[in-house]
């Protein structure tokens, strides 16, 4: 990444954010990264932001891709992102809201994801589109998983990032709205921190049993695990 956070270079594909309200973090590489998108044809990408998931998705998947966002710097930016990706034929950015997009489109999706806003009741940051990025108040959970239920294709999956502090209201909205539990992954910074992190992996339909396991990050300082980096190293160029 260059020293004004405009730009950061992966190994196929350049993620342009100047103009995003949200820019590359590590949990969305890691859940991108952690998916398994083999079966998908057509996938919905909420919050798309300067369009990183997507454009991860595309490079490990032949699916058509959407991403949705309802910041418009954040919607052009993913546009740019995509023209000029090696997947631009495949590739969409549309801006407008999860409820807007909701009501007017036909299609439904067999993959969905998501790295929601996901703060609840903190200090909103002073810049208005990098708070509705990061604040639960622009996309309520419970709001999220109505939307999904109906977006999903019958034999399809939903994957989402949230804290680990969110993990009993994911529960709760999943039960709510029918949908259930059938990956979670765990992540940990380093052995000695406590768990902060979560991806799930959420279906219309009952799994036998949920794959649960769990991921450190760093083995020490800036030095990522062998298990992220075995995520990570399609996609990220020192690995």
């Amino acid at each position: 990444m260059n020293q004004e956070n405009t730009w950061f270079d992966f190994k196929q594909f350049r993620i342009e954010q100047k103009d995003a309200a949200f820019k590359v973090g590590t949990d969305s590489c890691l859940m991108a990264s952690s998916i398994d998108a083999s079966f998908a044809q057509n996938v919905l990408d909420i919050g798309t932001g300067s369009g990183l998931i997507a454009l991860m998705l595309a490079q490990k998947c032949n699916a058509t891709i959407d991403g949705i966002d309802t910041d418009k710097k954040s919607s052009d930016q993913a546009r740019v992102n995509f023209q000029r990706s090696l997947w631009s034929n495949r590739l969409t950015s549309i801006h407008c809201s999860l409820d807007e997009f909701a009501k007017t489109t036909s299609k439904t999706y067999d993959l969905l994801v998501s790295n929601p806003p996901y703060f609840v009741g903190s200090t909103k940051n002073i810049d208005q589109r990098i708070s509705n990025a990061r604040h639960e108040g622009n996309l309520k959970l419970s709001s999220l998983l109505f939307h999904v239920k109906n977006l999903l294709t019958e034999h399809g999956k939903f994957t989402l990032v949230l804290p680990h502090d969110r993990y009993h209201d994911l529960k709760k909205e999943a039960i709510s709205n029918n949908l259930y539990f059938h990956k979670e992954l765990f992540i940990r910074p380093n052995k000695e921190k406590a768990i902060n992190r979560f991806i799930a992996v959420l279906a219309k339909t009952k799994s036998a049993s949920v794959d649960s396991c769990e991921l450190i990050l760093y083995k020490k300082l800036n030095q990522y695990s062998p298990e992220a980096i075995e995520l990570l190293k399609p996609y990220y160029l020192n690995l």
